[in-house]
């Protein structure tokens, strides 16, 4: 079985909303790891070692791609375009 990787068009698709939530200071930065059976983009608010969102895309499921936050899956779906229209959405913060 052979490594799991990223599409340049699904990367593409990542690095677009990505690229947004930097150059409004929301994300600070990023990391991607392959694995056999799946490879997941990670996406930092800080530099803390923990990832804020974490976009996995699994060879085995029939929903390939995930999205989880805190150790919890938020969303999945056959297709990337579902996360990244649910990563696209702004972030509303309650200010008093």
């Amino acid at each position: 079985m052979s490594i799991v990787r990223f599409k340049k068009e699904e990367l593409n698709l990542i690095m677009e909303v990505y690229s947004r939530k930097i150059s409004t200071g929301e994300w600070k930065d990023y990391s991607i790891s392959f694995q056999k059976n799946y490879a997941v983009f990670s996406i930092h608010k800080s530099v803390k070692f923990v990832p804020y969102y974490q976009i996995k895309k699994d060879s085995l499921k029939k929903k390939a791609y995930s999205l989880i936050q805190n150790n919890s899956i938020v969303l999945y779906s056959n297709t990337l375009n579902v996360i990244v229209n649910y990563l696209r959405k702004p972030s509303l913060k309650l200010v008093r």
